[in-house]
């Protein structure tokens, strides 16, 4: 405490002290949490001195507000939990290598989205590197992208990639010589893709991959819904919410009916 004129000041308290209030009153359920935490607010009411521990218990977990390990970082990966994310299976294989074991790299990620569909679609993803799969994918020039219906496989391309176990797991779930699912192993579709290295960048711990889409194809007999990563779960896609208002929807059908029309009368007239 610092004083001036007879008055008592409190000191500059800092961020990570101030966002972590509202959690020590949340977590204790204690009124008397600011007096414990503040040493002395100047009122009257004495704090339980058990309060008081388990607030500086609490305040030694909180992390500091600055840095790569502060609260800013890890409110972000909590917000974007919120967030469903696409669960997508990256495959790369250098076949031209001799030394190859004949299997590919896989792993998966959930940071796989398209760029632009026109003129010609390109997608991108990131992944931390140093990465085994990165290294297929410059050797190779290209990566094969897989969305998935079966918690299994998801699972399994998070192994350990030097693992007996993960390996095991690829000669099961993956066509080696294509580098794409099996039939019935849960894939939904699947696009062939060259590597933009040109254009992909490295950012931090990461590299964020581009890659240009030179085929893509449903996997035979596939209907279900893609794996989405929310929350830390794995999930499907629920119902679907109406975003447009009663009367936008009355305009939008209308406009279908009519261009449902004029395409009718098109097609009547070229087939005269």
């Amino acid at each position: 405490m610092i004083a001036r004129y007879g008055i008592l000041r409190r000191p500059w308290r800092p961020l990570a002290s101030t966002l972590a209030r509202g959690a020590i009153r949340a977590r204790l359920g204690s009124t008397d949490v600011t007096a414990a935490e503040d040493e002395s607010n100047g009122d009257t009411a004495q704090p339980d001195p058990q309060a008081r521990l388990n607030v500086r218990r609490i305040l030694r977990k909180v992390p500091a507000a600055s840095g790569s390990d502060g609260f800013l970082p890890e409110q972000v990966r909590r917000m974007m939990r919120r967030i469903p994310h696409p669960l997508i299976v990256i495959l790369a294989q250098d076949t031209r290598d001799p030394l190859h074991s004949g299997l590919p790299s896989g792993l998966l990620v959930s940071s796989f989205n398209t760029i632009t569909l026109a003129p010609v679609p390109y997608v991108s993803f990131n992944l931390k590197v140093p990465s085994s799969t990165y290294k297929e994918i410059q050797k190779s020039g290209g990566f094969i992208a897989s969305a998935i219906s079966n918690p299994q496989i998801a699972r399994d391309f998070l192994l350990d990639k030097e693992s007996a176990e993960y390996r095991t797991a690829l000669k099961k779930n993956v066509l080696s010589y294509r580098s794409i699912l099996k039939t019935g192993k849960g894939g939904i579709w699947w696009m062939k893709c060259s590597f933009m290295e040109k254009k992909s960048v490295e950012v931090g711990d990461h590299v964020v991959v581009i890659g240009k889409v030179i085929n893509a194809k449903f996997y035979k007999g596939s209907q279900d819904q893609a794996l989405i990563y929310s929350e830390g779960k794995y999930k499907i896609a629920g119902e679907g919410v109406d975003a447009i208002a009663s009367t936008q929807r009355q305009e939008y059908e209308e406009f279908e009916k009519a261009l449902e029309k004029r395409n009718l009368l098109s097609e009547a007239r070229s087939g005269k």
